[in-house]
């Protein structure tokens, strides 16, 4: 996997988060305006999967994008939101880690 799968992955994923955030707001102030920009981000969300998915196996990027969206999520959970951080969270990150690592590894 090159250096432009992963950075298009992990773009990816991070559009994907900003799109949940912007949900989020929608649903807490009720502005509208929150959720056209998360319509549009979840456009170009699908436009990257397209992009990424002509370049690698689904099977192994998936899983990759998946584990990376876990982590943003719980990180801007925790940042943004004030959510709490627990043991379990923590040893999900770990296995999401390893995860990752061997999915890499060819």
């Amino acid at each position: 996997m090159n250096y432009y799968i992963i950075l298009l992955a992990f773009s990816a994923s991070i559009i994907a988060i900003f799109s949940l955030i912007f949900i989020k707001r929608y649903i807490i102030n009720k502005e509208f305006y929150n959720l056209v920009i998360a319509f549009i981000l979840y456009i170009l969300l699908l436009l990257s999967y397209i992009k990424l998915f002509e370049k690698q196996e689904l099977s192994s990027l998936y899983i990759i994008l998946q584990i990376l969206q876990i982590f943003l999520v719980l990180l801007v959970g925790v940042l943004m939101f004030n959510e709490s951080i627990n043991n379990n969270k923590i040893i999900g990150i770990l296995l999401g880690s390893v995860s990752i690592y061997l999915l890499l590894k060819n």
